[in-house]
């Protein structure tokens, strides 16, 4: 297995994907072609079968337009920065009264990694900074620091761990971020995670441990009133066990199971304390249909208990599949599903069961330039009140490789969210037009 791999994740819903960093690694159909994107969680993939995938568009090697590191001695350095513009309709994410601006963010990184088939590591730092034209309180100050190593001890056992801390600013749009208030969330993020895998023969096994510590600023309102937000802090700690049976090249049959430990910080004021147990079970299975499809799907019981009785337990259906249909060699599709049990920062709820499903299509127009386009649908089910959210997103996006120093990128995206219930959020839609471009490696 390379040293180098793709990582894809989000947190706080504000769909922050990864890009090559270092030693973690996830399916290949999962990867996504994005130099743009920016430093995010921590994690490996929980599919037994992320090796010898077939190409896909975003998942292609293409040396003509990979960035050169600089080479000292077995280190290579990684010197990157992106410039964006950003064109948003809604800032505000309201209703009525929508307020439109144009913001630009710079975002410099430097990355340095020595790659090894035995023992790999790298580190990484970026800055994040966004600055709004006329709405000059959205101005937002981001960074993220991050380490990762893997270590391989003979043919049949890998172990890796990453550890990650960063300043972030929750989207305006983001459920969770209440309405009124002067200026964007601000929270910061500790995650440390490690797993090892070891394989014999049809058997693989996988165990892995994260823990996350967020920690939230209090706000203020129009009223210069402080908007408590300390009710979120938290720390998250979880463990989880894979068994894989390999049955053939193209089947693979495995067993899931992870538990939690939520714990909030001690409250004193009206919202208790979040502090929850919780554990998902799941049979899956990984599959292939000859060289066009590909695909992993997992169905069990998810279940989160709450300790205080203000807040009712979260229980029921856990789903997660993934399938990728190379319906060519320049053209990949993707549909995505996913059940889970999340914590909120809305009050009067104790968290909600998110059911995600998304269908994108990718298209190698030329060797270097690529579209994407993506369909998505969240629906948030809340535990304790009477709100359901549904979340519509759409983007179309061009990523134009002009050499391995430069690259472009532009791209239309639209949110709605339709909020019903007795304790309804807001509804609302927002669009936004980007531009970018990329200077990577010297």
């Amino acid at each position: 297995m390379s040293a180098t791999h793709v990582i894809a994740r989000a947190i706080s819903g504000a769909c922050i994907p990864m890009v090559a960093f270092g030693v973690t690694t996830v399916p290949a159909m999962a990867q996504r072609y994005d130099p743009f994107s920016k430093l995010g969680t921590l994690g490996a993939s929980d599919n037994p079968l992320d090796e010898d995938q077939p190409e896909s568009v975003t998942g292609r090697s293409r040396p003509e337009y990979a960035a050169v590191p600089i080479q000292a001695g077995s280190l290579q350095i990684m010197p990157q920065v992106s410039v964006n513009s950003e064109f948003e309709d809604n800032v505000y994410a309201r209703e009525d009264n929508r307020i439109s601006d144009v913001n630009v963010t710079i975002r410099p990184r430097l990355s340095i990694s020595r790659p090894s088939e035995d023992f790999a590591w790298s580190l990484a730092g970026e800055y994040e900074a966004t600055r709004f034209f006329s709405l000059t309180s959205e101005n937002t100050n981001d960074y993220a620091f991050r380490g990762g190593l893997q270590y391989q001890v003979g043919s049949t056992t890998t172990f890796q761990a990453n550890v990650l801390h960063s300043r972030n600013s929750e989207q305006r749009s983001s459920p969770d971020s209440p309405t009124g208030i002067v200026r964007p969330n601000r929270f910061k993020l500790t995650e440390g995670y490690a797993d090892i895998r070891h394989s014999f023969n049809r058997v693989s096994l996988q165990a892995t441990a994260d823990y996350q510590r967020l920690t939230y600023r209090d706000n203020f309102n129009n009223l210069g009133e402080i908007v408590d937000q300390s009710f979120r802090d938290r720390s998250v700690y979880t463990g989880g066990l894979i068994a894989q049976y390999t049955m053939s090249p193209n089947f693979a049959i495995f067993a899931a199971g992870s538990a939690n430990k939520r714990d909030y910080r001690t409250r004193i004021g009206p919202v208790p304390a979040r502090d929850s147990t919780g554990y998902e079970l799941a049979l899956g299975a990984n599959f292939a249909v000859g060289k066009l499809m590909r695909g992993t799907l997992r169905a069990g019981y998810l279940r989160q208990n709450y300790k205080d009785p203000a807040f009712s337990d979260n229980k029921g259906l856990l789903l997660r599949g993934e399938l990728a249909y190379y319906v060519t060699p320049l053209v990949t599709l993707t549909a995505k599903i996913d059940r889970t049990a999340s914590d909120t920062g809305v009050r009067q709820a104790g968290g909600y069961v998110k059911t995600t499903a998304t269908l994108q299509a990718d298209y190698e127009l030329k060797r270097n330039l690529i579209f994407h386009l993506e369909a998505g649908n969240e629906n948030r089910n809340y535990n304790g009140v009477d709100r359901t959210d549904n979340r519509f997103t759409g983007q179309v996006k061009a990523t134009w490789l002009l050499s391995p120093r430069w690259s472009l990128q532009a791209g239309f995206s639209h949110r709605g969210q339709d909020s019903s219930g007795v304790a309804s959020g807001r509804d609302f839609s927002e669009n936004r037009v980007t531009f970018g471009i990329l200077f990577k490696g010297l």
